[in-house]
């Protein structure tokens, strides 16, 4: 009776949850009108020579004039010709700035320094990041400025996974709706002013926004969470408006990672940085992921007793119709609805796959661009 009690709560708990967000979901807006800002795009980039070609050729083809814009590339001490591609590339290109770093400062993450490398560096207000493995459409400068009002700190975009030529549809599907689902709670966390989880790929702030945060503060240490850290740091500290910017023109592509094994040391990194968040955000964290254990929890107990699987079953419909409140608005938002037929699989594979991220990547080590790192230097 207990055990029903307990489960009951959690399940009560992570709806409530939910529903919360997802009247963030519905709450979001398209951008007002043209603002006519001026952008700073950066660039961290590390050993990534296969991609850079065609993400410089995307960013720097907007329709948006030149004099709008200059983009900063932040050469992370690449081992391959990232550097050579970038600075090719530089003497064609008046607005492209190239930056090399040789080494990173003690207790500061490699990707954190590389940003701010090119913040310090930067002409204009607005700072956009993405990444040297991301393309961006010819709109995406131009869809941005429409977000930015006086009042707006920071706006958050769509990143979506674009399927690699030779990938297994099934193994990329069930990437794709993961990230995704990312993605979505992003976008209801902000709608509802609750700011969780962001993405680097498609990221802009105003440099006055930044520095009234402190830049990453204390966060400077922490390997991941550069993005979520300082949208967190902008809501939490500063008068800015957050916004999410739910309009695909100004959608970025990606690429997922390739094997398995490279997922799972992705989803170490993701989840090593959420002892990090803010009260509120530990909070509704904590008791999703007390959901998720009390589910693992209930599949344990069905060995020694019938009702612990008639419980797990029933927590996890409770799990399924929680995800399927947002993730159909949320994929219809993003235009990645194929993406629906993954969702159950999905769902079970995530279930254990979020739990054992966390452990993994607070308590332990993860690999990132050809590094190994604890979820904190220092």
């Amino acid at each position: 009776m207990i055990a029903l009690y307990l489960c009951a709560a959690f399940s009560f708990l992570y709806l409530s949850i939910i529903a919360f967000l997802f009247r963030g979901l519905l709450s979001l807006k398209k951008g007002d009108r043209p603002n006519n800002c001026k952008f700073t795009v950066v660039i961290a980039a590390r050993n990534e020579e296969k991609n850079l070609h065609e993400c410089l050729n995307s960013v720097l083809c907007q329709t948006i004039g030149s004099a709008r814009y200059e983009v900063i590339l932040v050469n992370d001490r690449s081992k391959d010709a990232t550097l050579a591609i970038g600075n090719a590339w530089a003497q064609k290109v008046p607005n492209l700035t190239v930056l090399s770093i040789t080494e990173t400062p003690y207790g500061v993450s490699p990707k954190k320094h590389a940003v701010m490398t090119g913040i310090k560096t930067s002409k204009n207000s607005i700072i956009v990041c993405t990444d040297a493995d991301c393309i961006v459409p010819q709109t995406w400068l131009e869809t941005i400025d429409a977000y930015f009002t006086d009042n707006v700190g920071l706006v958050q975009g769509i990143t979506s996974y674009e399927r690699p030529t030779g990938m297994n549809p099934f193994f990329f599907g069930l990437q794709a709706v993961d990230f995704c689902s990312h993605g979505v709670v992003s976008a209801a966390a902000i709608g509802a002013n609750v700011p969780i989880n962001s993405n680097a790929n498609n990221f802009a702030f105003r440099k006055k926004a930044f520095e009234d945060a402190g830049g990453y503060g204390v966060h400077s240490a922490v390997i991941s969470g550069d993005d979520d850290m300082l949208l967190q740091r902008i809501a939490n500290k500063t008068h800015w408006r957050i916004r999410y910017m739910p309009d695909t023109r100004g959608a970025v592509t990606t690429q997922p990672t390739k094997t398995p094994q490279a997922v799972a040391e992705q989803r170490k990194r993701w989840g090593s940085k959420t002892i990090h968040y803010g009260h509120l955000q530990i909070c509704m964290l904590t008791a999703i992921f007390a959901f998720y254990c009390s589910i693992l929890g209930m599949f344990g107990w069905e060995v020694f007793n019938l009702n612990g699987f008639r419980l797990c079953a029933m927590m996890f419909i409770v799990k399924i119709i929680g995800e399927l409140l947002l993730m159909i608005p949320g994929t219809k938002m993003m235009r990645q609805t194929h993406l629906r037929k993954f969702l159950i699989v999905a769902s079970v594979i995530q279930l254990p796959m979020v739990v054992w991220a966390v452990f993994s990547g607070v308590f332990g080590k993860f690999s990132w661009k050809d590094q190994e790192f604890k979820r904190k230097i220092g």
